[in-house]
């Protein structure tokens, strides 16, 4: 009888790489063999649940584009986590799609090339005659990006071919030689001819100012001064915007100027502060009114540019505003992209190039925990690892923390920021709002980890993205240098080369549909989002410049709402409705917001969060959720189409200021937010990925292993 190694230390090395933590029991009655293939899918099995030919798959495990080990038996595993995951992660089935062989017949049939043009471009592309895979040519000639929505016209135009060929052959035709009269347009033709108005209904961003606008291209690294002066022209033409992607930049410049003396308005989603005699705003980008764009117009941080889902408000920015003079201040990544934009309207562009004012270096070895030096950005990307360090470093380590990341309120956020700044606090713990042209004065950044969770799936720092927060190091006038670094040597290796290699530019900006677009879109307004996206629609002059933005977001709001429903609001003003700030915790809320709009009832104005105060992290994240409610009441409040059904407005924003003081509070004076077991409430390891500690995994009665 055949038999097959089966050491036991082999599938325990097998079970820890199946995302079970290593040295914990097996389980009472199984063995380490047989929780291995509870927990993974073979390769055809997993080709299966994902949708995908085996040899798509084989080729992203090939590519280490998906975890995969080999079992004792010599049998290729993928853990069912990762199968899992990909199947819910749109980002993340597509980068393994990828992979997946395309015959060049379907490329015709999608494309409606012919096979020879189809051949020629393909070799152009330095594409062999070998399998065509769909990573190679996904968003060329016409094809979508998304491998399902290739399949979806495939289908489409494979059964319309298989109805003409059909119609050719019926006897009917043969005896008379007549067509058969159609009943209406095929699918194809309709497809086709939404198409041609979705394409004449696109902006064409031609203007008579064109020929007296001016456009100063900043382009440096972080800190080097290119903020400062373009804010230095704004003030000098008299009157316009500047425009930023958080609010709380937009309010430190409205504070700035105040305090130079110069009146600056601040106009955000959920406030406005009119200033008597300002004829500058300070605003968040999506609150731009290019109609009313002054003298003079800055749009910072233009690398949101390529943000998949608010990329739509700086190119709207930079190719509508109006007034004659337009800044555009970006990381050398963005250049390329920002100057092919502005010189394709006709708009004469001059480059200012800015230069570090601080010198930056990365450190020689890892810097600990224990030794970090006072005057660091600690470098997180998770609310809980943020919260879960602060603990640590204040309890085990003696530190002053501040911490900043996205939940936090912006008003915590800036005194945080504050604090850190006078030297309150030693250690900065922030997730990546810190690249963003935060004033964070700081000696130096540390990245406690390189990976993030993008919104899709969990991936390495791009290279612009770790020189980006990176370039905080070193303020100008504070410190002599800059220094970068990161906790182990892996990850100061990935550190070292994202700040010393070659630029990688970024080829894309993204667009949104205008209401005049979804209006040619038959069906509902969950439909038409969803049919925009699919068809694509960019003219040829901006395919190798534009993309449309991701609506996501926006398409799972509008399936809350019933046909009816938005008939009844008006489909502006449902479209409007979705693009309220909501996160996945607050989207409960959001609805009785749109129920009561629907209805004509006043806004529901958000619960209170525990009258106990913030004692615990559970606390903590109750009065989080109340604050972002009480922003989707404040951002609804300021539109005009949903302004009277916000009565007491005042009241919410002075019951959010009270939150956000407690928030404060609660932060310095070190209430415990670390991770603990859901189970028995220990805290838990900084980067343990599971929601129980190891004790309740040996402790789970053998009947609910499953269920772990």
């Amino acid at each position: 009888m055949k038999t097959h190694p089966d050491p036991t230390t082999d599938w325990l090395d097998c079970l820890e790489r199946c995302g079970v933590a290593p040295g914990l029991e097996t389980g009472r009655g199984k063995t380490a063999r047989r929780q291995v293939l509870a927990r993974t899918y073979t390769l055809d099995a997993a080709a299966r649940r994902l949708d995908l030919p085996i040899k798509a798959l084989l080729g992203a495990v090939q590519a280490a584009a998906i975890v995969s080990f080999t079992d004792p038996e010599g049998r290729l595993r993928l853990p069912r986590q990762a199968v899992e995951a990909a199947g819910r992660e749109v980002q993340t089935w597509e980068r393994l799609a990828g992979f997946t062989p395309v015959p060049v017949g379907q490329l015709v049939l999608v494309t409606q090339l012919s096979e020879a043009e189809l051949r020629t471009r393909l070799d152009q592309a330095g594409i062999g005659r070998g399998p065509t895979l769909w990573l190679q040519v996904r968003g060329k000639w016409g094809l979508p990006d998304s491998l399902r929505m290739f399949r979806a016209i495939l289908k489409e135009r494979d059964a319309t071919r298989q109805r003409a060929a059909r119609s050719e052959q019926s006897p009917t035709r043969r005896r008379s030689g007549k067509k058969a009269p159609l009943r209406g347009p095929a699918p194809l033709q309709v497809r086709d001819d939404l198409r041609q108005k979705l394409l004449e209904a696109f902006p064409s961003w031609d203007s008579d100012l064109r020929s007296i606008q001016r456009a100063t291209v900043h382009i440096g690294p972080t800190n080097s001064g290119k903020t400062f002066e373009a804010l230095n022209q704004l003030v000098a033409a008299g009157s316009g915007w500047y425009l930023s992607p958080l609010r709380l930049l937009a309010y430190e410049v409205f504070d700035t100027l105040n305090k130079r003396g110069v009146p600056c308005n601040l106009l955000t989603g959920e406030e406005a502060i009119p200033v008597e005699g300002a004829a500058i705003t300070a605003a968040t980008i999506e609150m731009f009114d290019p109609g009313r764009s002054g003298a003079c117009v800055i749009v910072d941080e233009a690398h949101m540019l390529t943000d998949t889902q608010r990329g739509w408000a700086w190119t709207q920015a930079i190719m509508e505003a109006r007034a004659p003079e337009l800044h555009i201040i970006g990381a050398p990544f963005v250049e390329d992209l920002v100057m092919r934009l502005v010189e394709a309207v006709g708009v004469r562009v001059e480059r200012v190039e800015h230069e570090r004012l601080t010198p930056l270096q990365v450190i020689a070895e890892p810097w600990s925990l224990a030794d970090l030096p006072p005057r660091t950005i600690l470098v997180a990307f998770s609310r809980a690892m943020v919260l879960g360090l602060k603990t640590e470093l204040e309890r085990n380590r003696r530190k002053n923390v501040s911490v900043v990341y996205g939940s936090l309120p912006p008003e915590v956020r800036l005194n945080q920021a504050e604090r850190f700044a006078h030297g309150l606090s030693e250690i900065c713990v922030a997730t990546d709002a810190v690249g963003m042209g935060l004033n964070l004065p700081a000696d130096n950044v540390c990245f406690f980890e390189i990976d993030k969770f993008d919104g899709h799936s969990h991936r390495t720092l791009t290279a612009n993205e770790i020189r980006q927060i990176g370039g905080r190091a070193g303020r100008f006038g504070l410190s002599e240098f800059g220094q970068v670094g990161a906790l182990t040597r892996g990850d100061l290796a990935v550190v070292r080369r994202a700040i010393e290699d070659p630029i990688l530019e970024y080829s894309f900006a993204y667009v949104a549909p205008t209401p005049e677009a979804l209006g040619l879109i038959p069906g509902t307004l969950e439909g038409k989002l969803q049919k925009w996206a699919q068809l694509q629609r960019i003219p040829d002059k901006w395919k190798m410049l534009l993309r449309p933005v991701d609506l996501s977001q926006q398409i799972e709001l509008a399936s809350l709402l019933s046909p009816q429903e938005v008939e009844r609001l008006g489909e502006a003003r449902a479209f409007k409705l979705i693009n309220a700030p909501t996160y996945r915790e607050t989207e409960g809320y959001w609805l009785l917001c749109a129920r009561a709009i629907i209805h004509r009832r006043s806004l529901p104005v958000p619960q209170d969060p525990p009258s106990g105060g913030i004692r615990t992290a559970e606390d903590l994240v109750l009065f989080e959720q109340a604050i972002r409610s009480a922003d989707c009441y404040l951002w609804l409040s300021q539109r005009q189409e949903f302004h009277g059904c916000a009565p007491l407005t005042e009241s919410v924003r002075t019951r959010r200021s009270r939150w956000s003081a407690e928030v404060d509070a609660a932060l310095q004076r070190r209430v415990d937010t670390a991770r603990r077991c859901r189970i028995c409430g220990r805290p838990l390891p900084l980067k343990h990925r599971y929601g129980i500690c190891q004790h309740c995994y040996r402790d789970r009665p053998a009947w609910r292993d499953e269920q772990w």
